[in-house]
């Protein structure tokens, strides 16, 4: 009997809101911004959600902003925390954060006392998106006015869907990024962001499948004030040391077996002249194998792609099997030059293995001990990577075959 009632008890102490907190108590952080202070060693900038302009809004219309932002100065980011409640009325609140957004100073110096610190925390949510700022995150945070949206929350939120349908910046949160700093060999990435300067950069009109832009790079125009998510920060363990571009960082993606789909434009192989665009997707995961080659490591990977044609500018029949063989064959060995050019890149800069093929290696080691003490980021630098590309075009889109344009008498 005893024990029954404390099986019937038991769930009704179980279920209380011992640490609740309503609404009205607390302001709802929507992000996070972290710089070098000028007068202490951290400045850390939050955009909150304005309740006064919801309020207003449900009852026929408000003047007020949606969302402010302030910042504070000081030697770390829950003193910082601290002194932001020291002049609002509610009790800053980190349950809805989704993302937070380090600078390149800061990252330069190493993240891992500030993820560190934030992980800790309860109400830090670990799938938050993390970003790393061209320029201060501060003024990131001030003049990124999403045109779309009310609330940034919402912008970072669809962002990830964006990271999955684009291929130019990769989807990082800071649960996914300390874990890779904590592993033994992997060196992690975040997404490159910045706001347009309203400057026009160049592109490699020849070579149309590079996209040579990052973040504050991009040609746009329509004036300034856009938050730009395009391009890779490279780091050696929790440090930044370099970046990549917007079809970098498709390729690494690619090599890495995080892609999802994209638009890839390129030369018409039949007409030099023309262009080709074409929308494929990861038809599945890369095929990883290792093999020892006179006293080196060679590394040979296959990734699949399908899709569709997009667009034909020179009325080609590629739909026809024998010539859409030659196009696939063609786009294969373009991306194939791409792979290879990424790969001396991260040699040569002392990335280091970025793809995370060390994952794939582990299973050729018999115990920790031989984990712990392989020296993977050497092996990686004197490796003999291959990349083979296998594209299948499946779809032609609604038409299926191309009229040739006639020639004029």
């Amino acid at each position: 009997m005893l024990r029954m009632l404390i099986m019937i008890l038991l769930p009704v102490f179980c279920t209380g809101c011992i640490g609740a907190r309503e609404t009205d108590e607390i302001a709802i952080i929507l992000a996070v911004g972290f710089d070098k202070g000028k007068n202490a060693p951290l400045e850390m900038t939050v955009t909150v959600a304005n309740p006064r302009a919801f309020a207003a809004g449900e009852s026929g219309g408000s003047q007020e902003e949606p969302f402010l932002t302030a910042s504070v100065e000081g030697p770390s980011i829950w003193e910082c925390y601290l002194l932001f409640n020291s002049f609002g009325s509610r009790e800053m609140s980190f349950q809805h954060t989704r993302a937070y957004v380090f600078s390149e100073e800061i990252a330069r110096q190493g993240l891992g006392k500030y993820l560190n610190s934030l992980l800790r925390h309860l109400e830090v949510r670990r799938n938050s998106s993390l970003f790393i700022c061209q320029g201060t995150a501060k003024e990131f945070l001030q003049k990124n006015m999403p045109k779309l949206e009310a609330s940034p929350a919402k912008q970072y939120e669809f962002m990830d869907r964006i990271s999955g349908i684009t291929g130019l910046f990769p989807d990082r949160d800071i649960h996914g990024f300390y874990k890779t700093v904590k592993t033994l060999h992997s060196n992690p990435t975040a997404a490159l962001v910045g706001i347009t300067k309203g400057q026009k950069a160049h592109a490699a009109a020849d070579q149309p499948l590079r996209i040579p832009y990052a973040a504050q790079e991009v040609p746009q125009s329509g004036g300034t004030g856009y938050a730009e998510f395009i391009g890779t920060a490279v780091f050696q363990k929790d440090k930044l040391v370099g970046r990549l571009n917007g079809d970098e960082t498709r390729t690494m993606l690619l090599l890495e077996g995080q892609f999802n789909l994209s638009t890839f434009t390129l030369r018409d192989p039949l007409h030099r002249d023309k262009l080709v665009t074409l929308r494929l997707r990861q038809g599945k995961k890369p095929d990883i194998e290792f093999k020892q080659q006179e006293g080196r490591l060679l590394i040979k990977e296959k990734i699949f792609l399908e899709g569709e044609f997009w667009a034909i500018e020179s009325c080609e029949n590629y739909e026809k099997p024998g010539k859409k063989k030659v196009l696939e064959e063609y786009f294969d060995r373009q991306m194939e030059q791409l792979a290879r050019q990424l790969v001396e890149k991260t040699k040569q800069e002392g990335y280091g293995d970025i793809f995370g093929f060390d994952r794939y290696y582990r299973k050729y080691l018999n115990s920790w001990e031989a984990w712990e003490n392989l020296l993977w980021q050497e092996i990686y630098a004197n490796a003999e990577i291959e990349v083979d590309f296998q594209t299948n075009i499946r779809r032609t889109g609604l038409i299926r075959k191309m009229a040739a344009e006639k020639k004029e008498q």
